[in-house]
């Protein structure tokens, strides 16, 4: 296949043989094509759950409809998309969730708007909706595009989830891939890297569907906390080049997501070092509070932006 043509999509899959079927089948469904499909498998070779989503991914493996790897070894997120990533053959690259589907004209919609955007453009983005246990959605409202690399810093620019982004995979490939010292918030680091003097394309259109339904995983405070000190371990040197008023900016909400959490797990202090580390005034925390009822309210899924 055309390699200008061509766009691949990467699947990570764990321990959920009975739903990776429909994520399969959202990408088989595409309007665009030609499509190059990669499942990784990152249950480890030998064990009952690779051996039932193996099963489970037959019929589309026999008709070579996809390619199908499995890792020897569970290895993360992020290891399994770089596996992908790094036999992919597309112009164009997306990950895809394996409880994630996307709409049929998701990929075509994508690609028709980058290939008309000049080179200074890494990746697009669409609206989408989340579906939580209760059956309430959550809806996208957010819409921001062009240079928004301070966005991407402070981790405010809300695509919903790995399965959002259509990325050139030659940028994909150059930054390397998915960073696999992120157990959590791989999607936010590879965006901030992705737009790292690139800019970002928007199609304003609901064309991913989140699922939530089902969280197998609750992730104590501690586990969470070291999470938001990794990633700025990671990116301090970076938020710190920014001006001034955009590194005050970022730093601010930052530490207001991360004293949120303080808050939401009853670590009271620590949401106090939070807001005084960071030097949060009470304008600032106002502003958030309204957000974040705004959000419950309203039922939208967008960032807090200063």
């Amino acid at each position: 296949m055309k390699n200008d043509d061509l766009v691949t999509v990467v699947i990570p899959t764990y321990h959920r043989p009975d739903r990776i079927s429909r994520a399969v089948l959202s990408v088989l469904m595409q309007t665009y094509q030609p499509i190059e499909m990669i499942v990784v498998d990152d249950n480890g070779k030998g064990t009952s759950f690779a051996e039932s989503t193996k099963s489970a991914l037959e019929q589309y493996i026999c008709k070579h409809q996809l390619i199908y790897i499995c890792n020897n070894k569970n290895s993360g997120g992020s290891y399994s998309r770089n596996v992908g990533l790094n036999i992919a053959s597309g112009k164009y690259i997306s990950f895809l969730d394996d409880d994630d589907e996307i709409a049929p004209s998701k990929i075509e919609k994508q690609v028709n708007l980058l290939s008309k955007l000049d080179n200074s453009y890494s990746a697009c983005y669409t609206l989408y909706h989340k579906i939580l246990k209760n059956g309430d959605f959550y809806r996208s409202r957010e819409r921001v595009s062009g240079d928004v690399y301070k966005y991407a810093l402070s981790k405010s620019i809300y695509v919903g989830s790995g399965s959002n982004l259509l990325v050139k995979t030659d940028i994909a490939k150059s930054i390397g891939g998915y960073d696999v010292t992120f157990p959590r918030n791989q999607d936010i680091e590879f965006l901030v890297r992705i737009l790292r003097g690139h800019k970002l394309a928007f199609v304003d259109e609901d064309l991913l569907t989140i699922h939530y339904e089902i969280r197998e995983t609750k992730r104590s405070y501690e586990y969470m906390d070291s999470v938001y000190q990794h990633y700025l371990d990671v990116f301090n040197s970076e938020i710190n080049n920014l001006s001034t008023q955009d590194k005050n900016n970022v730093y601010c909400i930052l530490g207001l997501e991360r004293a949120k959490n303080a808050l939401a797990n009853h670590h009271f202090s620590d949401a106090v070092i939070q807001l005084k580390g960071n030097h949060i005034g009470l304008n600032a925390q106002l502003k958030y509070l309204l957000y974040l009822i705004n959000r419950i309210v309203r039922k939208e899924s967008y960032g807090f932006k200063l």
